[in-house]
């Protein structure tokens, strides 16, 4: 059975060298003492560690004023030290956007430079802001949106200035401006479309959709035989040609662009069309309103006569793009 000694008190004893327990040595007051316990007798590597993050509310020793009198110290005590080398922007003066120390190379009271409710205002005589260090690299701006982001950046590669979709640069380009100055817009709506073949024999009295099968460009994919479709609302520029042979039977031709809002219609008679031996070209354009999804296509009806008249693919074609 192990042997132990339970005492009330321990007398004082006075000893240079101490008194030792199991291998411990304590000196005369020593745990009263202040500064009797050194560092390197504390284990923290020991210790177990806290679990969480650090709050206001944590404990810290501190040693205040380094004069040896240890103190206890909160984690918001430190915080706001560690805070005072960099004064806050909302307690910043009108003229500078961060204060940080008081060196000479601090960012501190820079004339015609503000920042105020979440914007930063560049003033001044000749104001300018640049991006980049005129290195071989993209530069961009980025707005990050709720539910879409856009940039504005330097494709450096290409020596062009673009706008576009996304956080990054050139992945959905909406606009690009190039060193010329010519301005390009990827995905405006813009088509050009024409028959892949003869439509011919022309039924009497019946409005038929002219068959624009063959797509020359179709620049966001709008068009699907025989109608194009309006993405966005606005304002399209719409255009066609018809080039027809054997019209000389019929008393007249109307030619119609289509549109879900209205319809734009061109009558042409007998007497213009017999000038030419039979042979006739029919065009127009208008720039059309439309509302997104509504769709537009040509319209050709003959009165009277004979089912002759030949739409050809030569000389034919349907063209449009959003104007504005």
């Amino acid at each position: 059975m192990a042997s132990e000694i339970k005492v009330d008190t321990i007398s004082e004893k006075t000893s240079a060298n101490g008194v030792t327990i199991d291998g411990v040595n304590i000196k005369d007051s020593a745990l009263a003492t202040a500064g009797s316990v050194p560092l390197s007798t504390i284990d923290i590597d020991g210790g177990t560690d806290i679990g969480a993050a650090v709050v206001d509310a944590d404990l810290f020793i501190i040693d205040d004023g380094a004069g040896g009198t240890n103190r206890k110290v909160t984690a918001s005590r430190i915080k706001t030290y560690a805070g005072g080398a960099v004064t806050a922007i909302n307690n910043a003066t009108a003229n500078e956007l961060v204060t940080i120390g008081s060196t000479t190379t601090e960012l501190d009271a820079e004339s015609g430079l503000t920042y105020t409710d979440g914007a930063l205002v560049i003033g001044g005589t000749t104001p300018s802001l640049t991006i980049g260090d005129a290195g071989a690299e993209d530069t961009k701006i980025v707005f990050d949106g709720n539910a879409q982001d856009f940039h504005i950046g330097l494709d450096d590669t290409a020596d062009s200035l673009v706008i576009g979709l996304g956080s990054a640069l050139g992945t959905t380009t909406h606009m690009s401006f190039d060193a010329t100055g010519a301005i390009t817009k990827p995905l405006q709506p813009a088509f050009l479309c024409r028959p892949s073949s003869n439509q011919g024999n022309l039924a009497i009295n019946t409005a038929l959709d002219v068959a624009f099968a063959t797509e020359v460009f179709d620049q966001n994919a709008d068009f699907s035989t025989p109608s194009f479709t309006a993405p966005v609302a606005g304002r399209y520029q719409l255009s066609y040609a018809i080039a027809m042979m054997e019209v000389d039977s019929a008393s007249y031709f109307y030619f119609e662009i289509n549109t879900s809002n209205r319809n734009y219609t061109m009558y042409h008679l007998n007497t213009d069309m017999l000038a030419l031996d039979g042979y006739y070209a029919f065009t127009a354009s208008v720039l059309a309103d439309m509302d997104a999804s509504d769709t537009a296509k040509i319209v050709i009806r003959q009165a009277s006569g004979t089912a002759q008249a030949d739409i050809r693919t030569d000389g034919s074609f349907f063209s449009g793009y959003l104007a504005c």
